[in-house]
């Protein structure tokens, strides 16, 4: 049987196992956590880090690997198009598109060079130099990690103050000590997934994307379709389809976050040449009949892609479920009764009672998702409402509260 190599063990990565395993692939999970959920999934898993493929086919050896995938994280794609050098699989990621995965800064070039909508921006490993660029670019300004993702290392400061602290935070979540300060664009937040073939714009899914706010601004919910005007749905995918004409993406996904500013300028933050995190896929199959994560599969394996979705669609909406406080899951209340509404059609808890849960700070934190569709949006709302109120999560505090 030929195996496929999944990077990543997270609740973001766990259907990439479990189609591979539909499909008919042994699956190899790796990731440094020794009980990461793919543990369990996994035909063989490796307990190591993701961003070591030289290190991942010593211990493989010289197997038949139909194709290596990473859903989901950024951190684990240099390792993807590396490994799949090493085993000759029939999908090689774009350069181009690579370096904008795991560098901001570049991306920032590239939006520079196809002259879209930018902001102010400097990024650079000396905390000096940075400190120079804050009082150039002004408050507020978001400081962040050049080369990760996740919402890991992120804060978002209204002056100077606490500025060191936000750099050497930021570092300490780089890979390579690389930290990017961005002015902070006002505006409303959209999420965009889609899908290339053969060059063009298979498909599109814009997201409506709710954020926590300060310091950290994690994503929380996403509704789909978006409250886009035509006109700026139009201006949208000639400008991703620009991008991943410049970096030379021609097939498979690629997700971006943008912000459309009250003078309807679309500011695209970040983009991620891979499949979307925080349930994104997920989202899109209920929304759209499209399962993306078999579609990047079948293109990691070299196969012709057909991208296809349902003639109806109903407006969906997933919803992050995360911890305020720090503590011990002691119970979850109301999940059955939230099953039995109608509007849910999914819901996924991926921590157990008894065990330790985080607060909300970054996107790994998470308790689950909740998936809910309905016929309109102002249904789609209400239902949303009353299912957080029907479920909760008991958490008891840790002592030394929420770090």
């Amino acid at each position: 049987m030929r195996n496929l190599i999944v990077l990543g063990g997270g609740e973001d990565q766990i259907p990439a196992y479990r189609e591979g395993r539909r499909l008919g692939y042994r699956v190899i999970g790796v990731d440094q956590r020794p009980d990461a959920l793919g543990a369990a999934e996994a035909d063989q898993f490796l307990c190591m880090t993701s961003r070591d493929p030289e290190g991942i086919a010593r211990v493989l050896g010289p197997i038949d690997v139909a194709a290596v995938i990473s859903p989901a994280s950024d951190a684990a794609q240099e390792a993807v198009a590396e490994l799949s050098r090493i085993y000759r699989t029939a999908h090689q990621p774009a350069p181009g598109a690579l370096r904008c995965s795991v560098d901001k800064g570049f991306f920032r070039e590239v939006i520079d060079r196809l002259g879209l909508p930018a902001y102010r921006h400097v990024q650079h490993d000396s905390p000096e130099r940075l400190t120079e660029a804050a009082a150039g670019i002004g408050y507020p300004l978001i400081v962040k990690p050049a080369d990760s993702s996740g919402s890991k290392g992120i804060t978002v400061l209204d002056g100077p103050g606490r500025l060191p602290e936000a750099i050497e935070y930021a570092r300490k979540h780089s890979f390579t000590g690389h930290v990017i300060i961005e002015e902070l664009v006002a505006g409303r937040h959209y999420a965009v997934e889609s899908f290339f073939a053969d060059g063009r714009l298979a498909f599109m899914a814009v997201t409506d994307r709710t954020i926590t706010g300060p310091p950290a601004m994690i994503s929380l919910s996403h509704v789909v379709p978006a409250d886009l005007d035509e006109s700026v749905h139009t201006r949208l995918g000639q400008a991703v389809t620009a991008i991943c004409a410049e970096i030379g993406h021609t097939r498979g996904p690629v997700n971006f976050d943008f912000v459309l500013t009250p003078g309807g300028d679309i500011c695209f933050i970040e983009m991620g040449a891979r499949l979307g995190g925080n349930g994104m896929p997920l989202l899109v199959q209920h929304a759209f009949g499209l399962n993306t994560v078999e579609a990047a599969i079948r293109l990691a394996l070299g196969e012709p892609l057909d991208i296809a979705t349902v003639s109806e669609r109903r407006i969906a909406a997933l919803r992050i479920l995360a911890a305020e406080v720090d503590g011990v899951l002691t119970a979850i209340e109301g999940l059955d009764a939230l099953k039995r509404m109608p509007e849910v059609v999914d819901v996924q808890v991926f921590k157990e009672v008894g065990g330790h849960v985080r607060a909300y700070t970054q996107a790994g934190h998470k308790l689950g998702y909740l998936i809910m569709v309905a016929d309109t949006r102002m249904r789609l709302e209400s239902a949303l409402d009353e299912a957080l109120r029907t479920l909760r999560f008991v958490i008891e505090p840790d002592s030394k509260g929420s770090e």
